[in-house]
């Protein structure tokens, strides 16, 4: 009967053993290294972090999302005053067709429709009053029986001829839903629509609308009563 012997035969148990023990040297001394070398890596590896997230326990957390120590949000920039979309532009050449260069040499904006949209609507002008163009500014503002009167005067005329100044504004709550403003050169009397329009002499009672004044630039805004929207 042939008996097989394992690989390690009395022939090569002194070699067996060792190999063994030398492995097993060599991988205690691998794992070692790899326990004290694993704190310092992991110092270095967290060290941005630390910098820039400051866990609960430090000093100046606050509650709520992560908190971030020495990263900032970069300030947006500023809109300029050409910002404003097409559909809100006042057109500053209603009288010819104007290059960029004489556009601006009105203090106005020259941006083209098709810069902001895609498909621009006609009748868009492209040389348009910049909010901050000097305007008219209201000055005297009374109440009257019927209403409001109040002066509008400039400091600074503007690139058309014949400058009016100074205007007069007349503001007639006429009924609970019809109002009614009247703005005019009090110095020279001008063609009038001849169209007949009851005259009242009194305030509305109980109108339906309010109405508010911008002092500079002059405005008027009127609005629902119910709701506050702006008419």
């Amino acid at each position: 009967m042939n008996i097989r012997k394992p690989l390690c035969s009395n022939s090569v148990v002194g070699a067996c053993t060792l190999i063994s023990l030398t492995t097993a040297v060599i991988l205690g001394h691998l794992m070692l290294r790899e326990l004290m070398l694993l704190p310092q890596d992991l110092h270095e590896s967290s060290s941005g972090l630390w910098k820039t997230y400051r866990p609960h326990h430090q000093e100046g957390y606050k509650p709520g999302p992560l908190h971030i120590q020495e990263q900032t949000e970069q300030p947006k920039e500023a809109p300029t005053q050409c910002d404003v979309p097409p559909s809100s532009r006042f057109d500053c050449a209603p009288d010819k067709g104007i290059s960029q260069e004489q556009c601006e040499a009105r203090g106005c904006c020259y941006v083209p429709a098709g810069q902001v949209l895609k498909e621009p609507q006609i009748g868009q002008p492209w040389c348009f009053f910049p909010p901050s163009y000097p305007s008219y500014r209201l000055e005297n503002l009374s109440s009257t029986e019927s209403g409001y009167t109040a002066t509008l005067t400039r400091t600074s005329p503007t690139f058309f001829p014949k400058d009016v100044l100074t205007l007069q504004l007349e503001v007639l709550m006429e009924t609970d839903s019809r109002l009614h403003f009247k703005i005019k050169d009090p110095a020279s009397k001008r063609y009038e629509v001849p169209l007949e329009t009851p005259r009242v002499l009194s305030q509305a009672p109980s109108p339906l609308y309010s109405v508010e004044f911008s002092e500079e630039p002059f405005g008027v805004i009127v609005r629902r009563k119910l709701g506050g929207r702006v008419l």
